[in-house]
C-alpha cells in the first residue's frame, strides 16, 4: 500500500513538472524578448522564435555555437566579465550594450542574465533574456538632439495642453518674458497674452483643435514686469501616436527690434515722400503752362516732348502718394472720408485719364448704369487707377483692356480685364503682399515697388471688400472688386 502511494506522488509530481516545464516553455515562445539559454563555455543550448525575430539566425543555426557570434570584436570583454561574474553566482540585471545581427546590422540590446542551477544548488548553465532598445535608443538621441536645440535656441519655445495651461519653458522663453520655468510651468498662458488680444488665443486654439498648423502671427505678449513684446508665433499640434491631439508647440520670436526698425523706416519714408510732394507739384504745374503755350503756338514736338514729361509726374505723383498711403497705414493712421457719390462718373473720369495717358492702348469701357454708392471717392479712385494702370503695364502695346461694371444683387462689381502676360498660381498666392514682385524674364523691365496692389487690398479691405483675380500664364488677367449700392 506504501509502495502504491509512493507510486502515485512521484506520477503526481513528473505530471505536474511537465505542465509547468510546458507552461515556461509557452511563454519562452510567445516572448518578444529573445530568451537564449548556453553553458558555462558560452555555447548556445535554447533560442526563442523571438531571438531569430530580433536576430535574424534560426534555432538550427544557432544551438551548438558559440554567443560570440553575436557579439561585436569590441565587446568580447563585456562577454567574458559577464561569465565570471555569473559563475560567482551574480545575477546581471538591464545591462544596455549592442549585438550584431546576422545582417552585420547592430542593435542596441538590455540583457538581464541569470545563471541556471541544478537541484544540488551547482550553476549548470546561463540564462539571457535580450530586450531589443534600438528604437528606444534612437527616440532617446533625437530627443537629446531636440533638447540641445530648444536650449540654445534664441526663439521662446513653450508647449501647454488643450486648456492652455503651459507643460514646457525654455531658457529663451524666461529671457523673453522674464518668468523662470518654476515660475510659469503649470500657469495659464493667458498670463502672457494682454486683455485686448485674449481673442487671439481662443481663434488660434480652434484652429489647433481641427489639426491646422498656424505659421508667422506677428501679435504682442506681456512680459513679466508688464512690459509689451512684438513676437512672431508659429503654432502647431502636439499629437500622439494614434494621431489624437494631446497638446500644442509654441515658438514665439522676439520681433521688437525688427518692428522698430519697420518704423523708422516708415518715418523716413513719410518725411522723403512729404518733401518730393510740394517741389513735384510744382514741378507738374510749370510742365502743364509750358505744354499749354506750346499747343498755342502749334510747336508739335516741344508738345511731344512735355506731354511724356507730364506723364512721368503723373507716375510719380502716384508713387509718392502710394509710400504716403503705405507710411498712414501701418501707423493706424489712415481713414475713410465717406461721402455718397455716382460710380459711372468716377468711372469715367478714370478711363477719360488712363486714355490719354496710354495712347498705345486700346481701353473699352462697357458703361455703368447710374448708381450711387457710399464710400471713401479717393482711395476708390485710387484703386480703380492703379488696376487700371496695371493692366495697361503689363499688356502689350496695341491690345485692348477692358473696365467693365456689373450689378451683382444689391452690389456693383467693378473689373478691369487685360490681355498681357498673366499670373502663375504660385504668385497668384502672393501677388498681393507688401514689396512682392513676380520675378520672371518678361518683368524684368517694367518698373514698380510691390506696393500698389498691396494697398489696393487693404483700402477694400477698409470698404468692406476684397480683391479678386482670375488669371493664367499667357492669357491676360481679369481683377475686379465689389462694392454696395446705396
Amino acid at each position: 500500500m506504501d509502495e502504491f502511494k509512493e507510486l502515485n506522488y512521484e506520477h503526481n509530481a513528473l505530471r505536474l513538472a511537465e505542465e509547468r516545464n510546458a507552461m515556461f516553455a509557452a511563454i519562452v515562445d510567445s516572448s518578444d524578448d529573445a530568451i537564449i539559454s548556453k553553458d558555462l563555455q558560452g555555447v548556445v543550448t535554447s533560442w526563442n522564435p523571438a531571438a531569430k525575430r530580433i536576430f535574424g539566425y534560426t534555432a538550427e543555426e544557432m544551438i551548438g555555437q558559440p554567443i560570440l557570434k553575436i557579439i561585436p570584436a569590441d565587446r568580447l570583454g563585456e562577454e567574458i566579465d559577464i561569465l565570471t561574474r555569473l559563475r560567482r553566482g551574480d545575477r546581471v540585471e538591464h545591462f544596455e550594450t549592442r549585438r550584431m545581427a546576422k545582417s552585420g546590422r547592430l542593435l542596441d540590446i538590455s540583457l538581464t542574465i541569470s545563471p541556471i542551477r541544478d537541484y544540488f544548488g551547482g550553476i549548470i548553465g546561463i540564462s539571457k533574456i535580450a530586450r531589443d532598445i534600438t528604437l528606444l535608443k534612437q527616440a532617446e538621441e533625437k530627443s537629446a538632439v531636440l533638447a540641445a536645440i530648444v536650449d540654445s535656441t534664441d526663439d521662446a519655445v513653450i508647449s501647454k495642453d488643450l486648456q492652455g495651461i503651459i507643460t514646457s519653458w525654455n531658457i529663451s522663453a524666461e529671457r523673453i518674458f522674464g518668468f523662470t520655468a518654476q515660475e510659469i510651468i503649470g500657469e495659464s498662458i493667458l498670463k502672457l497674452i494682454p486683455e485686448d488680444r485674449k481673442e487671439e488665443e481662443y481663434s488660434i486654439l480652434a484652429q489647433l483643435k481641427a489639426g491646422r498648423r498656424v505659421d508667422h502671427i506677428e501679435t504682442k505678449r506681456l512680459t513679466k514686469d508688464g512690459r509689451l513684446v512684438d513676437v512672431s508665433l508659429t503654432i502647431s499640434p502636439v499629437k500622439d501616436t494614434k494621431g489624437n491631439i494631446i497638446g500644442i508647440s509654441k515658438i514665439a520670436r522676439d520681433i521688437t527690434e525688427k518692428k522698430l526698425e519697420e518704423q523708422r523706416k516708415n518715418d523716413f519714408i513719410a518725411i522723403v515722400s512729404h518733401e518730393l510732394k510740394t517741389p513735384l507739384t510744382s514741378v507738374r504745374s510749370y510742365v502743364q503752362l509750358a505744354l499749354l503755350k506750346a499747343r498755342q503756338r502749334g510747336d508739335l514736338y516741344t508738345e511731344k516732348v512735355l506731354s511724356r514729361a507730364e506723364n512721368q509726374t503723373v507716375k510719380m505723383t502716384s508713387l509718392i502718394h502710394d509710400f504716403l498711403d503705405l507710411s498712414r497705414l501701418d501707423e493706424g493712421k489712415m481713414a475713410l472720408n465717406l461721402s455718397r457719390f455716382s460710380l459711372p462718373l468716377l468711372m469715367n473720369e478714370i478711363v477719360d485719364e488712363a486714355i490719354t495717358l496710354a495712347p498705345l492702348h486700346q481701353i473699352s469701357y462697357q458703361l455703368c448704369e447710374e448708381v450711387h454708392i457710399m464710400a471713401d471717392r479717393e482711395k476708390i479712385s485710387q484703386v480703380m487707377t492703379n488696376l487700371l494702370s496695371n493692366a495697361v503695364k503689363y499688356s502689350p502695346a496695341g491690345t485692348t483692356v477692358t473696365v467693365s461694371c456689373l450689378r451683382v444683387g444689391n452690389a456693383m462689381q467693378i473689373s478691369f480685364a487685360d490681355q498681357g502676360i498673366g499670373v502663375s498660381p504660385a504668385d497668384q498666392k502672393r501677388l498681393f503682399e507688401r514689396f512682392y514682385r513676380v520675378n520672371n524674364e518678361q518683368m524684368k523691365n517694367v518698373s514698380g515697388f510691390g506696393i500698389g496692389l498691396y494697398l489696393v487690398t487693404e483700402i477694400l479691405r477698409m470698404h468692406g471688400s476684397v480683391i479678386e483675380l482670375q488669371s493664367q500664364p499667357g492669357q491676360g488677367s481679369v481683377f475686379s472688386f465689389s462694392l454696395p449700392v446705396q
